[in-house]
């Protein structure tokens, strides 16, 4: 009998199925996009340390440490708290390699820290010491500190106010230095707007030349602690700007109630009563008040000013709409320390007889402006050369009524230096009237500078005086 082997049996197998139509056919991996469906996907989750460690004590399972570092655990072991904490933190790392299937789980738990809550714990209640130490190694190399504090002072007295403001944030220090008066003697405010409390703040501070052009002031200007100013002392400001200005008249009383020591005042095209008047007229030590184009001036207004100023030199009164009985009292009251005078743009108010008045209460007058008054005639001309010996300078522009044939008449003032004829005399006849006033210059001085604090380019100063310590 024939032995059959193993490869025999096989293809004995293979043709009885292929005589009955049955075909043994291999499995293949079906590729159709249902299949992917039902297939399940490996999960994996990221264990932060402070959680590996929970699950080792649960367990009684210590951290392991290598063999070599088998001393500096028993060194950690027996350091104090803080310490200990530094050198734990302080220990490598090995680094940790993960599958792109585990980064997602990482990136979820970056809000967590991954410091043990006991080592924060400790850090919190020891952050007194260390902030206490990072001050003491601070000062060590802060060599600033050391200095005076009049050589702080003569530092800062170059920094513009905008930057001492920062300087007072920070350190109680630098506070107290920054509000000293020796900093705040020249301000400088001109097109600022300032909210309730800022100007009471800056005068408190010992201000005696402060500019506030064009400047927007909220009322009230006295706030919190400032409003103290008004009993327990009075301002120092000796110089004020005030031209063009923002403020209300309440805000003005205010002002001029605290202030007593004003020598220069400028109050350019503010709305005036006779409250804030009065309170001007306290000022004793007057003497320049330029109220030009000023609003609400009265003889009840005008009658402290005149009676108390009486050092008063400059006084501009241009275009402020006055009535004859202000014009009247003004002639017949002014101070005799008056120099310089604008009465410009009165109209018809003033007459022949106001100007011979005024001439004869100030016979010391320097500059007399009189332009735009139209009712003028030739007897104002012949006034002033009569009573004004010592007058520099004369404006009667456009003054229609006054004949250009008279204007040779005041070569008998020996003093008389410039006279201002704008609009009156054609170039024929300008030129004819400059040939017989040789000594004297004519039309020189387009705008008057009576009283006023700024003339020409200068905007950093007021009546000469700076009002800016510094270039900065």
């Amino acid at each position: 009998m024939r032995r059959t082997t193993l490869t025999d049996s096989r293809d004995s197998l293979n043709n009885d199925q292929k005589e009955n139509g049955m075909v043994n056919r291999r499995k293949r991996k079906n590729s159709s996009p249902n299949c992917g469906a039902a297939k399940k996907t490996k999960m994996t989750w990221a264990i932060d340390s402070y959680q590996t460690v929970k699950i080792y004590q649960e367990m009684g399972v210590d951290p392991l440490c290598d063999d070599s570092n088998s001393n500096s655990c028993r060194f950690i072991e027996n350091t104090p708290s803080i310490q200990r904490c530094s050198l734990e933190l302080s220990v490598p790392v090995a680094p940790r390699v993960l599958v792109p299937s585990q980064k997602d789980n990482l990136h979820a738990n970056r809000g967590h820290c991954d410091t043990p809550k006991p080592i924060l714990n400790i850090l919190r209640s020891d952050s007194n010491f260390l902030c206490r130490r990072n001050r003491e190694i601070i000062a060590e190399h802060d060599h600033f500190s050391n200095l005076s504090d009049e050589m702080i002072l003569d530092v800062f007295r170059w920094l513009p106010k905008f930057t001492l403001a920062r300087c007072a944030r920070v350190c109680r220090r630098w506070s107290r230095l920054v509000v000293d008066e020796a900093l705040w003697k020249r301000t400088d405010l001109a097109n600022k707007t300032l909210i309730p409390g800022v100007l009471g703040s800056v005068l408190s501070r010992g201000v005696c030349i402060l500019r506030l052009t064009k400047a927007s002031i909220q009322d009230p200007i006295f706030t919190g602690p400032c409003r103290q100013i008004k009993a327990s002392r009075l301002s120092r400001v000796q110089l004020l700007d005030l031209s063009m200005a923002e403020i209300g008249t309440q805000a003005l009383l205010d002002l001029f109630s605290i202030c007593r020591d004003l020598k220069k005042l400028s109050l350019e095209n503010i709305e005036l009563n006779d409250q804030i008047c009065s309170q001007i007229g306290e000022n004793r030590d007057l003497e320049v008040l330029n109220m030009c184009m000023c609003r609400g001036i009265t003889v009840n207004g005008m009658m402290p000013i005149l009676s108390n100023c009486l050092k008063l030199e400059s006084l501009n009164l241009a275009w402020t709409g006055m009535l004859k009985n202000i014009i009247v009292y003004l002639s017949l009251c002014l101070p005799t320390s008056i120099r310089k005078i604008n009465l410009s743009g009165c109209r018809d108010q003033i007459s022949d007889a106001d100007v011979k008045q005024l001439a004869v209460t100030c016979p010391d007058l320097k500059e007399l402006d009189l332009s735009d008054c139209t009712v003028l005639t030739c007897q104002s001309v012949y006034n002033v050369t009569e009573n004004l010996h010592f007058l520099e300078y004369l404006a009667i522009s456009r003054c229609y009524h006054i004949l250009p044939s008279t204007l040779p008449v005041l070569n008998k003032i020996g003093s008389l230096l410039a006279v201002d004829v704008f609009g009156m005399l054609r170039e024929g006849s300008l030129q004819q009237l400059k040939e017989s006033m040789r000594n004297i210059e004519i039309n020189k001085f387009p705008f008057s500078s009576i009283a006023r604090p700024t003339t020409g380019v200068r905007r950093t100063s007021i009546w000469g005086c700076r009002v800016r310590d510094s270039f900065v």
